[in-house]
């Protein structure tokens, strides 16, 4: 080699770059790892809120009489109803999804990562201007889990104002970072990989983000119509007004939007790559699983085609047929996981011990499903609270928590202590058991349900709420569990990036 000649250069790593020790502030960084994990961190925050909340409503319950909340059970109510699925369980998905998709499609990083900065930091302030709107006083007829247009009377109140303020951030902020998901895969996957051979969460990602395309402008014209109605006596959700019920149900309705379904989605491919990772296999179908995948997006869009007579159904979210059409691609997927298993040789691993979690709790719903159309259970009871939270709140709750499990080596470096993972599963899956079974019996004995005290209550539902607080306690705990080992991960994993520096 000549002195005039260039030094050889290394090849270029077909790796995505890595994070630098000090990234800078992270109120400036736009590193897709750190916004994920902000989003993971603030997403649990939120949990922490709903869940303590939620915790103080079933003590309420627990005995005639007892005053826990005063007279402020419909504000906490619609508190916990609204903060759990779209400022906790959403959320979760986004910060998972920014953490891992880029590194799963071979991109070193999203399409606009400053975009994802803007979306992470409007979600924090949308979710904290939600929280402010319960604090200063109570959002009037504001409740997403309500099947009936609220009543307008008189001005708006601040607490309305900052309720639909706040929801609108959040949800423009779901809707950037959705784009931004969507343009990342279209355009940035790595040089012959089609989307047949995208991961399956990538895959899943992508469905998600089409559909949360087309379906957060409508909430965003939902909550445009509530403003004009609130501050202007409009009539677009007058109670009585002919049409109402259809347009307040299928665009501020939770359970009449495209959106409550996505919430499994993601999971739903989280669940099938554990599989494939534990038992060292490929699904044993892999298109019918991405076809699966797919056609759950696109049956969730079936919810806009629900009549009127859905806010009055029992079994929510599947309260239709059509609605329930959504579990056959999700049973597909289970059918697979099982051949799957049966093929390779699963290693213990909480990921998982999750997985088998969530196929049991939903086992469990399904099978409450069944009794209750035989025992003919009646629309308003705790029974589809109970179903509530077992299948809308507990089934994705464990499948988001795998994710975090599963995922924690790309987003932190470090893998969850697997100890603590299993104290978790046992209590999250305890708790969701037990907290379900109380309400169940509860609705076939004809309780009824978003009551702050039973009137003439009879022993066995004083017993049977009891319970209910019981299996409330250890869903919290199970939380407490998670958050500590998130926690102990994050801790160690600066400690070990100091010692490196």
């Amino acid at each position: 080699m000549t002195l005039t000649e260039a030094p050889p250069q290394p090849a270029p790593s077909a790796e995505p770059a890595s994070e630098p020790v000090a990234g800078g502030s992270i109120l400036t960084t736009a590193d897709h790892r750190r916004l994920g994990r902000l989003y993971i961190g603030f997403a649990l925050l939120f949990l922490l809120a709903g869940g303590i909340v939620g915790g103080l409503l079933q003590v309420e319950l627990a005995g005639s009489g007892v005053q826990v909340t005063g007279n402020a059970f419909a504000r906490l109510f619609s508190f916990h109803a609204t903060v759990t699925p779209l400022l906790f369980l959403a959320p979760l998905w986004v910060g998972v999804a920014t953490a891992v998709v880029p590194g799963q499609i071979g991109a070193r990083d999203l399409a606009f990562p400053r975009l994802q900065a803007f979306a992470l930091w409007s979600y924090v302030v949308g979710g904290g201007v939600v929280v402010a709107a319960y604090i200063v006083g109570s959002p009037r007829g504001a409740g997403l889990t309500l099947s009936v247009p609220v009543r307008v009377a008189g001005a708006s109140s601040t607490a309305t104002d900052l309720w639909i303020a706040g929801l609108a951030v959040v949800s423009i902020a779901a809707l950037v970072a959705a784009v931004n998901l969507l343009a990342t895969i279209v355009t940035l996957r790595a040089d012959g990989m089609p989307f047949s051979s995208l991961p399956l969460f990538s895959w899943a990602t992508f469905a998600t983000a089409a559909v949360l395309v087309v379906a957060i402008p409508t909430f965003l014209g939902g909550l445009l119509l509530l403003y004009l109605d609130q501050h202007f006596g409009g009539s677009f959700f007058a109670v009585g007004t002919r049409g109402t019920q259809q347009v307040w149900q299928h665009l501020l309705w939770l359970f009449g939007r495209p959106e409550v379904y996505l919430l499994t989605l993601p999971g739903l491919a989280v669940a099938s790559e554990i599989v494939e990772t534990q038992t060292g296999r490929p699904l044993v179908n892999r298109n019918v699983a991405m076809g699966a995948l797919g056609g759950f997006a696109i049956l969730s869009l079936g919810a806009w085609a629900a009549g009127a007579s859905a806010s009055t159904a029992v079994v929510l979210p599947t309260y239709s047929a059509l609605t329930a059409l959504v579990a056959a691609p999700a049973g597909v997927l289970v059918l697979l996981w099982l051949g799957t298993l049966r093929e390779g040789r699963p290693k213990p691993n909480v990921t998982l011990f999750y997985v088998v979690a969530w196929l049991l709790l939903v086992l469990f719903g399904v099978a409450n499903t069944i009794i209750a159309a035989a025992a003919k259970v009646n629309a308003g009871t705790a029974w589809s609270t109970g179903h509530l939270h077992v299948v809308v709140l507990g089934a994705p709750v464990l499948l988001g928590f795998a994710a975090v499990h599963h995922y924690a080596p790309r987003i932190w470096g470090r893998a969850l202590h697997q100890g603590m993972g299993g104290l978790e599963v046992l209590l999250l899956l305890g708790g969701f058991l037990v907290m379900g079974l109380a309400d169940y019996l509860l609705g076939y004995d004809g309780a009824p349900w978003h009551v702050a005290d039973l009137i003439n209550p009879k022993s066995s539902w004083l017993a049977l709420e009891k319970l209910g607080t019981a299996g409330a306690a250890l869903v919290l705990l199970g939380t407490l569990v998670f958050v500590a080992n998130v926690a102990r991960t994050v801790a160690g994993g600066r400690g070990a990036e100091e010692v490196s520096a």
